[in-house]
């Protein structure tokens, strides 16, 4: 079994590393409010003078992130950008499609995803070219997409999933997302296209937008073994994993770790300074 270095603070590690890429969900903010000390951590490193890009999974834009980031208190000062599998999915492949007719799968909220692309939603499955799955309704459970599911797999439709992650922690509780049911749609026969960790085209994206050109001095921090710390693992670039989300046990961590051959480099029982 590889090696786990575990650190109480951050900044044990700091001076190693020019930029940092958070994940947003269980690292950064428990999807209320962010995390004790986050926001101390994220000063101290721009004092720096280093980078902490927001690196997330969320199925939408990071505009809308942004906003969200900014009315929980995470302001934009605070972080240098945002790159999510919603700007991936938008910007490296729905935008080349033209005409295409599309079931959507998703929030209400996130409705309005695909506007200012020429791709046109469409109720009735039998009549989609495509299923857009961007995740659930809160307190919805993959089962209730079962018929829908088995229909497309008879239909032999793609599956766009633009959140690979398998669920996150809301507060005190688990939500279901996207990957959960596009997980679901793979066991059944369905064909999926990924978006976002653990793909590296989101860590390609996100080394463009922050202008960093040296892989050694990036550390990825996530809170999923499966897609912050593999994907980080893939991209070849350092990575350490925190115990305030999906993952809370080191002993469940270790199994993980062992079972899967996922390791981080580092790990922290809380982000601290």
């Amino acid at each position: 079994m590889k090696k786990i270095i575990k650190k109480k603070n951050i900044s044990e590690v700091v001076n190693s590393y020019e930029a940092f890429f958070f994940d947003l969900y269980g690292v950064t903010h428990n999807g209320v409010k962010p995390f004790p000390g986050i926001i101390n951590i994220l000063k101290k490193i721009q004092s720096l003078n280093k980078k902490v890009i927001f690196i997330s999974n969320a199925p939408r834009k990071s505009i809308k992130i942004k906003k969200f980031l900014n009315k929980i208190g995470l302001k934009k000062n605070l972080y240098f950008d945002v790159v999510s599998s919603g700007d991936i999915t938008y910007e490296n492949y729905l935008v080349r499609l033209n005409k295409k007719k599309y079931y959507f799968i998703g929030a209400k909220k996130d409705r309005d995803f695909c506007k200012g692309l020429k791709i046109v939603e469409e109720k009735d499955l039998e009549k989609s070219e495509f299923i857009l799955n961007l995740g659930l309704n809160e307190g919805e459970v993959v089962e209730k997409y079962i018929k829908i599911l088995n229909k497309a797999v008879k239909m032999s439709l793609l599956m766009i999933c633009v959140n690979p992650d398998l669920e996150i922690i809301r507060g005190k509780s688990k939500e279901i997302c996207a990957g959960a049911l596009a997980l679901k749609y793979k066991k059944m026969g369905g064909k999926v296209k990924y978006f976002g960790k653990p793909y590296t085209d989101i860590y390609e994206k996100t080394m463009k937008k922050g202008r960093i050109m040296d892989k050694n001095k990036i550390l990825a921090v996530g809170d999923s073994l499966r897609t912050d710390i593999l994907g980080a693992n893939k991209f070849q670039i350092d990575s350490a994993l925190v115990l305030t989300g999906i993952h809370t046990k080191i002993k469940e961590i270790e199994k993980i770790c062992k079972k899967t051959n996922i390791y981080p480099k580092f790990l922290f029982n809380t982000l601290k300074w």
